[in-house]
């Protein structure tokens, strides 16, 4: 796997997508997992439960688990949504909808 710094951050986080999705765990920053697909298919997968993550300062520190609790959504169903990204037919209608689904807890 390539790995890339970002200029002027001293981030740095795999350029490409990851071979096992297992490599997508919830301490997976927002900039890492936007950075392992290029061709925006997480950044796609993040529009589509209403996250503003990639407009955000705060994803470069970001755990994807953290993001999903602060964006009230499920964190076992998002890694499920963006571990699918790494197989051929990605992430289903229907799991995308579960994800997506806000919690009403405070």
């Amino acid at each position: 796997m390539t790995v890339r710094g970002i200029s002027g951050r001293g981030t740095a986080g795999p350029a490409e997508p990851p071979t096992d999705a297992r490599e997508i765990k919830g301490r997976t920053t927002v900039v890492e997992v936007l950075r392992m697909f290029p061709g925006g298919e997480a950044a796609r997968l993040m529009s589509r439960l209403n996250w503003p993550c990639a407009h955000c300062s705060g994803a470069f520190h970001e755990p994807l688990a953290v993001a999903a609790k602060r964006h009230r959504n499920s964190p076992m169903l998002v890694l499920e949504a963006f571990r699918a990204l790494c197989t051929s037919d990605g992430p289903s209608e229907d799991l995308i909808q579960r994800a997506a689904v806000k919690s009403t807890d405070p």
